[in-house]
């Protein structure tokens, strides 16, 4: 069985540039059930001090840069996509802050040993083929004293609307691949602390609550709806499978009036 978190192909389309990124983050900070956002949550596990300097791999766009700037801290950002490389350098030089940002691989970190006071890794070591690798490697640039901070979901996060997804794709014959948190999870402690024998979990509940359809199936569309293997190279699973699933949020909302995904996710957490 494919797995697309790893697919070179899928991961160019996700992450190309960061309008789908954008739009689960966007989705997060709107409809999230906790009014305090999951970057807030994560900030005192990454900076509990001023003037860190922090590794941020595969950072994506940049998300918590203005937060760690902001107290003080000094950024390096990598990430594997070239476009998301020149969207933090765009978002820190509109922000004003300083990012140094830089394209590179997870499992090969250009730096040298023993260079940072924090590296973090938030939501993607799922998409790293050689994860034990890749930590091995944040653990080789990391002071002594150091801290590491790998952001994650729990195995069963959007299990509700997965269900949906899962229904909708029978229905067109579709087989469903599988998710992102199978391949990393907060059930992943062993791994971890096979390089990082001090890392503890720290998690999060939450949910998503949409009163509407239309933002739902956004946030579906920008990942769960290519949850299928072998899909059409035209990418018309997207339209039938995103119409399939509307109609079953569409029953729910008018039931409970509601549709509310339940989400677990957190960290792990480790001094060395």
């Amino acid at each position: 069985m494919s797995c697309r978190a790893i697919d070179p192909e899928y991961l160019a389309y996700q992450y190309g540039d960061a309008e789908k990124l954008r739009i689960r983050q966007d989705t997060h900070a709107r409809f999230s059930e906790n009014p305090q956002g999951f970057f807030q949550w994560m900030l005192p596990h990454i900076a509990t001090g001023s003037a860190l300097l922090v590794l941020d791999v595969g950072s994506g766009h940049g998300a918590y840069h203005a937060l760690l700037c902001a107290r003080g801290c000094r950024v390096v950002a990598l990430d594997l996509s070239l476009g998301m490389v020149r969207e933090a350098r765009r978002a820190a030089a509109a922000g004003q802050w300083y990012v140094a940002a830089a394209q590179g691989d997870a499992r090969y970190l250009p730096f040298c040993d023993g260079v940072f006071d924090r590296v973090m890794a938030n939501h993607m070591l799922y998409h790293v083929s050689d994860q034990t690798q890749a930590l091995r490697e944040m653990r080789r640039v990391l002071k002594p004293g150091g801290r590491v901070i790998l952001a994650t979901n729990a195995p069963d996060i959007y299990r509700r609307l997965s269900d949906l997804h899962d229904r909708a794709a029978a229905q067109f014959g579709y087989v469903c691949g599988p998710s992102m948190s199978a391949r990393f999870s907060l059930a992943d402690l062993p791994l971890v602390r096979s390089v990082f024998p001090s890392a503890q979990v720290h998690a999060r509940d939450d949910a998503l609550v949409f009163p509407d359809v239309a933002p739902a199936i956004r946030y579906y569309t920008s990942t769960f709806v290519d949850r299928i293997e072998t899909p059409p190279a035209d990418g018309s699973h997207r339209e039938q499978l995103a119409a399939l699933v509307a109609a079953q949020i569409r029953e729910i909302i008018d039931r409970e009036g509601v549709f509310r995904v339940p989400k677990r996710s957190g960290c792990f957490v480790a001094d060395v």
